[in-house]
């Protein structure tokens, strides 16, 4: 088996950089240090060689797999279970808690481009030596935009709950993209 310097000299200086980063000074091949000085390894526990000893017929291989089921299942627990746990809670009747903020952020950018719109439209009319008018309509425009990104909110908070309801936040990245596009 290959040192973990071996491994990394192999790999162009950049690369190498980023495993090194990712890993955070790795303390051996597979075994790194994550937050406080932690190791971010479920496996590393495992004794691998605790069952040795044993005769084929106890089974040694079923009880080493037994060890690693239960650091995974370890793992789980502590980095996947609570995060699951605070989304489970945040699920409401009607969406979830995050709606109030997401509704104050909504509020906040529509206003503040608003504004910003304002702004140009001035600072246009100024240029021509006008009066700082604003287009005839442009306040039910901007009102109109406000209550259809209020709606939107609704709307994706409630797609929010029913995924969290079926485990369906997979995909939530690629939908992303294909909203963002």
């Amino acid at each position: 088996m290959a040192s973990w310097d071996d491994f990394l000299s192999s790999l162009d200086p950049e690369t190498a950089e980023q495993v090194m980063q990712f890993y955070q000074g790795n303390l051996g091949y597979g075994q790194y240090t994550g937050q406080y000085g932690q190791s971010s390894n479920p496996y590393a526990n495992i004794n691998v060689s605790a069952y040795d000893h044993l005769n084929a017929k106890r089974n040694p291989g079923d009880k080493l797999y037994a060890d690693l089921v239960r650091a995974q299942t370890q793992d789980y627990l502590q980095r996947f279970a609570p995060i699951e746990n605070m989304l489970a809670a945040s699920i409401t009747p009607t969406g979830t808690t995050y709606i109030d903020q997401d509704l104050a952020n909504t509020r906040s950018a529509f206003t503040g481009a608003t504004e910003n719109v304002r702004g140009q439209i001035g600072r246009q009319n100024q240029r021509f030596g006008l009066v700082n008018e604003l287009p005839q309509g442009f306040e039910n425009q901007a009102v109109g935009a406000l209550v259809g990104g209020i709606n939107d909110t609704y709307t994706r908070d409630q797609d929010r709950r029913q995924a969290l309801l079926v485990g369906g936040l997979g995909p939530v990245a690629q939908n992303v993209r294909q909203t963002a596009v």
